[in-house]
């Protein structure tokens, strides 16, 4: 896996705003971020379309900030893979770049195990 500080900037960019965005229950914000036919399995095994998942995201409330942990990307031209430790889910996001933007196009999140440092 990639070091984050090797992938390019507008990419680290677009990780951070949409996580800030998440957050701050800014559907719009992440929304930039989210590309039109995104879709996620939550760790609830529900599976979810960008507006479900921009209704669920409307629905609910601002939280502080959870920074990533132990993240791992890979990066193989206009496609990327992230997979890190928020709180207490793992999560692996696929990132493709579509127009010149960066965007998600799927997401999966899953409950770690107990103890788990």
């Amino acid at each position: 896996m990639t070091d984050t500080t090797t992938f390019p900037p507008e990419l680290q960019a677009a990780m951070r705003e949409r996580d800030e965005a998440f957050y701050a229950v800014d559907a719009a914000k992440w929304g930039k971020y989210t590309a039109s036919r995104f879709t996620t399995v939550q760790q609830n095994g529900q599976f979810m379309s960008r507006s479900e998942r921009i209704g669920n995201l409307q629905a609910q409330k601002q939280r502080p900030y959870v920074p990533r942990e132990r993240e791992q990307l890979e990066q193989q031209g206009d496609l990327a893979v992230t997979r890190f430790l928020s709180g207490e889910l793992w999560v692996v996001e696929v990132w493709k770049r579509i127009d010149g933007a960066w965007a998600t196009v799927m997401t999966q999140a899953t409950t770690a195990s107990a103890g788990q440092p």
